[in-house]
């Protein structure tokens, strides 16, 4: 498949399998489609090996390995319980919060952790102003007491390097309102794990395997992705 290479102006968001994608203005559109892809290969691939909602910490070592072998480089990872004495705090600020720390390993002291941080934010405020993109993220997150999700934000720097801020919640819970969305629970009577990630996209690797990893999503990739305004 030809490239795109079209810089877009604004940002956008996408809905990939149970996570939100946000990027950033300047970025291009053909870095903008590789991200999405990449990002439901490894979480369709991971998903086969590890139940995300069991086996939270093993799903997201897999899912970077994954992303790692597509050319997404793994810079800095963590993976610990939400310890908070707010039991009103909403998931909406603990995954915020993981990108921006995952935001400021990737490029400290510069505003592009700001600017990542308030990626991830805008992504989770225009998800509910989008009908189909709200359905679609609903029906692929797992309907049971346990759920993960993930926001993670990217954008192409001035030297024209593509970086992505990665932050995933597991939440156990014993009660599960599938007409709530995600991001609105609070950490009341739940138990919250997250992990951070900060990736740097090697090109030159994506490149030898975009042709076989769109041929592979097929159209899962047409049924698990949807790109919505912020």
């Amino acid at each position: 498949m030809s490239e795109n290479n079209e810089v877009l102006s604004i940002d956008s968001a996408a809905v990939v399998e149970n996570s939100l994608v946000a990027f950033g203005a300047g970025m291009s559109l053909q870095s903008r489609n590789d991200a999405k892809n990449a990002y439901l290969f490894a979480s369709l691939a991971t998903n086969k090996l590890y139940d995300p909602t069991t086996q939270g910490e093993a799903w997201f070592n897999q899912f970077l390995k994954v992303m790692q072998d597509c050319g997404w480089v793994t810079a800095h990872r963590t993976y610990e319980k939400e310890a908070s004495s707010n039991q009103s705090l909403k998931l909406s600020n603990v995954v915020v919060k993981a990108v921006q720390a995952a935001a400021a390993t990737a490029l400290p002291g510069t505003a592009a952790t700001a600017v990542l941080g308030d990626l991830a934010r805008k992504a989770i405020g225009g998800l509910p102003k989008s009908d189909q993109a709200l359905a679609l993220f609903k029906r692929n997150v797992d309907p049971k007491s346990s759920a993960v999700v993930g926001v993670a934000s990217c954008i192409e720097t001035a030297d024209g390097e593509v970086v992505m801020a990665l932050g995933a919640v597991q939440r156990r819970s014993s009660t599960h309102d599938v007409d709530v969305l995600f991001f609105d629970w609070d950490s009341a009577s739940s138990e919250t794990y997250k992990g951070t990630a900060a990736l740097s996209f090697n090109k030159m690797i994506y490149d030898r395997l975009r042709a076989r990893i769109e041929q592979q999503l097929g159209d899962r990739a047409l049924s698990k992705i949807l790109d919505y305004e912020i």
